[in-house]
């Protein structure tokens, strides 16, 4: 079973997208911003993280580089309302593998794990 952790500020959208993760067959972390989202990652390791770009305490970015830090083939997902072109260059120039806008839609998310021989 492939695992994905994900890294979001929202109780609601933690809830929506891991709700359906699951069932899409994945074992499922939460974590509420990027610093607890880069200790997750040490303890749970997962296949797969999504993180929201705009977070308390550690943006989303700056996560994501830490993280890429620590693992360099594990794949990133920036999550964000935002579709500023700045922004979409800014998250793929920090190491994420892909970029999806919210809300979440099932069949997005299916998609990149598909793309990543996730699902």
């Amino acid at each position: 079973m492939k695992k994905a952790l994900v890294v979001d500020d929202s109780p609601y959208n933690r809830s929506v997208l891991s709700a359906m993760l699951r069932r899409m067959e994945m074992s499922v972390e939460l974590a509420e911003d990027g610093e607890a989202g880069i200790e997750k990652f040490k303890t749970f390791h997962p296949d797969v993280v999504f993180l929201d770009y705009i977070m308390p305490k550690m943006s989303g970015v700056d996560a994501l580089r830490e993280i890429r830090k620590i693992d360099t083939k594990v794949i990133l997902v920036m999550v964000t309302s935002i579709s500023a072109s700045d922004q979409v260059t800014e998250a793929k120039n920090a190491g994420a593998n892909a970029y999806i806008l919210k809300p979440y839609v099932a069949e997005k998310i299916r998609e990149v794990l598909k793309r990543f021989a996730m699902v």
